[in-house]
């Protein structure tokens, strides 16, 4: 019988915008290589951009029902 987790289920992208310096822009983030220090960013098309080069900031992540609606 496999043990309950510990830290529980991980989210399928990260809940998070990165605002990138020199651009004006807001960015979805959808994940991070902490070993390469980059981000995966969707901006035109998706680009790993150096993490010095990126403020992050915690977005709030609308409830859906079981529809798909919101």
């Amino acid at each position: 019988m496999p043990r309950k987790s510990k830290y529980g289920n991980m989210p399928q992208s990260p809940n998070l915008v990165a605002q990138v310096k020199g651009d004006g822009g807001c960015y979805k983030v959808w994940g991070i290589d902490w070993l390469n220090h980059k981000v995966l960013i969707e901006r035109t098309g998706y680009e790993w951009t150096d993490i010095s080069k990126v403020a992050l900031t915690e977005t709030e992540v609308e409830p859906e029902d079981e529809q798909g609606q919101q």
